[in-house]
């Protein structure tokens, strides 16, 4: 793998049971960790969706291999949340390919 294609920064986060102010327990995102990655637009659609215009982005997304990452789990850049679909490894357990959405689906 060729660091310098990772450029973009991201936080990998997951979605469970989270401790609230009094003790309690919540389902929330949690941040799991922050990661260099290469994000690509793959293709992106528009759509119509209970009478209003809906969008849809899907992109791959190059990290170093991870493996507690599931499909379910965010990425996120700023503003933008990539839902992780599917993550692909490759075969030396390198780099790991997650193909996202980023749209309605978040």
């Amino acid at each position: 793998m060729r660091i310098g294609r990772l450029r973009d920064r991201l936080i990998l986060q997951g979605y469970g049971d989270v401790k609230d102010a009094i003790g309690g327990t919540n389902k929330a995102w949690f941040d799991v960790g922050t990661l260099w990655a290469e994000v690509r637009g793959v293709s992106g659609r528009a759509y119509l969706s209970a009478s209003a215009e809906q969008a849809e982005v899907t992109a791959e997304i190059l990290i170093r291999y991870r493996s507690d990452v599931e499909a379910g789990m965010r990425l996120v850049r700023g503003t933008d949340v990539y839902t992780i679909v599917a993550p692909l490894p490759d075969a030396k357990r390198t780099e790991l390919r997650c193909m996202c959405t980023r749209g309605v689906k978040q």
